[in-house]
């Protein structure tokens, strides 16, 4: 696999808030979307894994219809966590990043 992985999610009108662009919390969903997408092809159980730690810095509105990428990548790989990174865009313009540290568990 090479690396940024990219994921893709078309902005629903249930994504946008009172303002008209998407809501803060979305992107928590956003990360979720293309971390699972990322993870599943490699037979990973992403459903023992526990989101440690989540960090968005947010740099441009997005609005309905627009289509944002997702990129991600590792960024540490330890003995029960890790962290990637993301790079969320729209056309280019980069719209967030994020950092999210995922830690194994086993219930």
């Amino acid at each position: 696999m090479s690396f940024p992985f990219v994921h893709r999610e078309t902005v629903r009108f249930r994504d946008v808030d009172v303002l008209g662009h998407v809501n803060n919390a979305v992107y928590l969903t956003y990360l979720e979307q293309a971390r699972v997408a990322f993870l599943s092809p490699h037979d990973a159980d992403w459903t023992q894994m526990i989101l440690a730690r989540c960090e968005i810095d947010f740099r441009a509105q997005v609005a309905v219809g627009e289509v944002v990428e997702i990129a991600l990548w590792p960024t540490r790989v330890g003995n029960k966590s890790f962290a990637l990174s993301y790079e969320l865009k729209v056309n280019d313009r980069i719209v967030a990043e994020a950092k999210t540290v995922l830690v194994a568990f086993d219930y």
